[in-house]
């Protein structure tokens, strides 16, 4: 069963973004690759190898189907495993998936330490998507040192 979000790392991640992204509408494997860039801020682009493989094999596992139009959309399967992975989720955080809105300057601090962590994460893989926003980031170290100070 796919509750365990799938093995490995980036199927892992690949398979959960599928998910999501079809649960909002139909798409075609192009319409989950530049929602996916566009979710990862340009960070992240599957590659065609990856994705349609992926496409393929969720299909044959019954979790989405390929639509007379070329767009895949979510079965029933699909759509349990979904609202699994939303309830999992909001139990850890405590928060509604979609609408997790940081309410208080902890909560602020702690999604903040995450993007951090996946900004970290970015420079280990692909160090020049960091190097072209270095300024960016120099200014808003700024900006949080004259808070503290």
């Amino acid at each position: 069963m796919f509750h365990g979000f799938g093995h490995g790392k980036h199927r892992r991640g690949l398979r959960f973004i599928i998910l999501f992204t079809l649960s909002e509408s139909p798409k075609n494997g192009i319409e989950i690759m530049k929602e996916m860039e566009n979710v990862t801020k340009g960070m992240w682009r599957p590659s065609p190898g990856s994705l349609y493989p992926m496409l393929a094999k969720m299909s044959q596992e019954g979790y989405i189907k390929k639509r007379e139009d070329g767009r895949y959309e979510l079965t029933a399967t699909g759509k349990e495993e979904i609202e699994i992975i939303k309830q999992r989720m909001s139990m850890m955080s405590g928060l509604d998936v979609r609408l997790s809105t940081p309410s208080s300057p902890e909560e602020v601090i702690e999604e903040m330490e995450s993007y951090v962590e996946y900004i970290e994460d970015v420079k280990r893989n692909d160090p020049s998507k960091i190097d072209q926003m270095k300024d960016r980031i120099k200014r808003l170290i700024e900006k949080l040192n004259n808070v503290v100070s």
